[in-house]
């Protein structure tokens, strides 16, 4: 049995640059080797790394100083286990590092699921340490959506909330999945209108995706009303398009939420100075401890099922899964997503094991 890691990489400071490194360890005493086979790619993936440093993400997968790895969300199976309880062949869903393998040290195990109890995991939001067996028999949509739907679940909860009467909510990279999600779950609740701004070039998939109820360019934002009460979700993290909407809409504006950073490149700030609501980092693992806590974990769990579903059904008229397998093959789909030529229809499922 080999022992062989293949990791994906890139620098910090720098997403443009990538490396290929092939590591060996053992699963010490207590510990679990996992391969890992098969994880979705979306622009979900370049947000933790543009955000890895603020939001810790750079932590859950350690490399060597300046590097990092970008975690992921899909399915592994265990190879060799030198922990209770674990098998060869039995599989798993959680946060994987972008790899060929990953060693996980499982507390809190159950019947169903385990945490990852590593100590470099020691104070990282607990959402991404969990792993639960896989059950499902839709692995590519699980991976490439389960994630990201939480988020956009969370966020439709979380609105209400802090832009209260709001008429219309505007989603920035209204093509990213979700955004996709959000705008979903917002047309089921009603009373709002869901507006998506996007290039012009990905205007017609995301009408055709039938979640919004119009679709803006960037370049037409001014054209829309300037008294209507709104909330702003903003999963482009593009300083310049931000600035245009609190300009535009000034104390109409009631709300407004930094998600993610698709447009990873363009400058960042706190946004202090625009008129309007001072922007709000939505760290979706804080909303869903306060949920839980609210609901408890049934509830939570019930709530999440109902409105899964009904995203899924959602997603037949347009979604194409792309399978593909290797090193080379995820440095295109990387940057493919990293310089904005992916294509929005399409659904990536990577694996970096051997054929």
């Amino acid at each position: 049995m080999t022992n062989t890691t293949t990791e994906f990489r890139v620098r910090r400071q720098d997403l443009r640059k990538t490396e290929v490194a092939h590591t060996f360890a053992e699963p010490a005493e207590g510990q679990v080797r996992f391969a890992i086979d098969g994880f979705a790619l979306t622009s979900n993936n370049i947000t933790y790394g543009a955000f890895g440093e603020m939001m810790k993400y750079w932590n859950f997968f350690p490399a060597p100083d300046g590097w990092g790895i970008i975690p992921v969300w899909g399915f592994a199976t265990v190879t060799e286990s030198r922990a209770l309880g674990f098998a060869p062949g039995d599989r798993y869903y959680g946060y994987w590092p972008m790899a060929s393998h990953a060693i996980l040290t499982p507390g809190k195990v159950r019947a169903d699921s385990f945490s990852d109890i590593a100590e470099h995991r020691a104070g990282l939001a607990s959402a991404y340490n969990g792993y639960t067996r896989a059950t499902t028999d839709d692995e590519a949509r699980y991976a490439l959506f389960r994630p990201l739907y939480i988020t956009s679940f969370l966020i439709d909860d979380y609105l209400p909330e802090v832009a209260p009467g709001v008429t219309q909510v505007l989603l920035s990279s209204a093509s990213s999945k979700t955004a996709i999600g959000l705008a979903q779950a917002l047309k089921v609740r009603g009373g709002v209108k869901v507006v998506g701004l996007t290039s012009g070039a990905n205007a017609d998939f995301v009408m055709h995706t039938g979640v919004y109820d119009s679709v803006v360019s960037y370049d037409a934002i001014e054209t829309l009303d300037p008294a209507v009460h709104s909330a702003f979700v903003d999963f482009a993290g593009n300083e310049a398009t931000r600035a245009r909407v609190h300009r535009h809409f000034g104390d109409a504006l009631v709300a407004s939420l930094t998600i993610g950073a698709t447009d990873w490149d363009s400058p960042r700030g706190d946004g202090g100075d625009l008129p309007g609501p001072k922007p709000e980092m939505f760290f979706a693992p804080t909303v869903l401890a306060q949920r839980i806590a609210e609901w408890g974990p049934g509830g939570f769990d019930s709530r999440l099922t109902a409105a899964w579903e009904s995203f899924l059904d959602s997603t037949e008229g347009w979604l194409e899964i792309v399978s593909d397998r290797g090193a080379v093959a995820a440095e295109k789909h990387y940057r493919d997503l990293l310089e904005g030529r992916a294509s929005p229809k399409q659904g990536v499922m990577l694996t970096l094991l051997d054929a």
